[in-house]
């Protein structure tokens, strides 16, 4: 068996955990969903979000903050 890299996992966050951690409510979560500003995966009738996704959403967040101060 060749072991010489594994890469990393990219955990899979249940959705509505996921979207409370970004400090959205179900229905805006699914209006960004819909909207095409956050993506999520679905294994069978549950939906996630990989944690990459998440760290994305907030920082596009952050660069939308920067260009409306600006």
């Amino acid at each position: 068996m060749d072991t010489a890299f594994i890469p990393p996992v990219d955990p899979l966050i249940p959705f509505l955990k996921g979207i409370a951690m970004v400090g959205l409510r179900p229905t805006k979560g699914y209006a960004e969903l819909a909207a095409g500003r956050l993506k999520a995966v679905r294994n069978g009738r549950r939906t996630f979000i990989r944690a990459s996704e998440v760290e994305r959403y907030i920082r596009s967040l952050e660069a939308a903050s920067v260009k409306e101060d600006a």
